[in-house]
């Protein structure tokens, strides 16, 4: 995992993720409210987040906690998101999981954060990072592509990742957020742990790191925190930023 996995949050990719997503039966994004909370369930994509905002706006009562339960999604999907959650003031409240750009934008936004002693909070990079990979279904996709189109969607990958990157970093300084909060899983001192474990597909950080980090007002369901207690086949390591 030393790279980003790019299908997660580049916009260039966003034609091919709809497709695969189509192919694979994967479930629309739902939006509701339930129990006076708003509620987001699935892939962080523009049309999820235009009914979550015309939701919100039509309700006399405004709900104050989004609850999100989401492998992730493009940059820009993520970014809009974050930035409406911190706007609007809400809560963010993370039950299972919140994964890539859910827990690269979205997380950090929210006023106070609420999870479940096993929910999830991973990472496996960002815009910042030096350089990047696809997951397994995008190389299956850009290996089927002929070859000059693979020339070209690098290059437009690469200059997507340098424009992209300066929005990042303006983002997090605007929640008051570190700038590696999203790379430092990735740097060497860090690799060595998440290579011994097979199953390791990212990281995550404990109370205490995720407050160094400058991502503050944690409160977890019936303590100790232990994320991804609950998930089979899939592992994040903790990284310990005091080593």
């Amino acid at each position: 995992m030393r790279n980003a996995a790019l299908s997660c949050f580049l916009p260039c990719l966003l034609g091919i993720m709809a497709g695969a997503r189509a192919e694979s039966g994967e479930d629309p994004t739902q939006v509701y409210v339930a129990d006076g909370e708003l509620v987001y369930v699935g892939l962080l994509d523009p049309q999820a987040n235009a009914r979550l905002f015309a939701l919100y706006d039509s309700l006399k009562d405004k709900p104050a906690v989004l609850s999100i339960r989401s492998r992730g999604g493009t940059t820009g999907n993520g970014l809009a998101l974050g930035r409406w959650v911190r706007d609007h003031k809400l809560d963010v409240k993370v039950m299972e999981y919140c994964m890539s750009s859910c827990a690269n934008y979205v997380f950090p936004a929210g006023i106070h954060k609420l999870v479940s002693n096993f929910a999830v909070i991973g990472f496996h990079g960002g815009l910042s990072s030096k350089s990047f990979q696809f997951d397994a279904a995008t190389q299956t996709m850009f290996d089927a592509l002929p070859p000059e189109r693979r020339k070209a969607m690098l290059a437009q990958i690469e200059s997507t990742i340098r424009d992209d990157a300066k929005q990042e970093q303006a983002y997090f300084g605007t929640l008051g957020v570190r700038a590696d909060y999203v790379t430092l899983g990735q740097e060497e001192r860090y690799q060595r742990h998440q290579r011994s474990d097979p199953n390791s597909v990212g990281w995550t950080y404990s109370l205490d790191g995720f407050a160094r980090l400058g991502v503050r007002d944690i409160t977890v369901i019936n303590p100790p925190w232990r994320p991804g207690s609950a998930l089979k086949n899939m592992s994040f390591e903790v990284l310990r930023l005091d080593e």
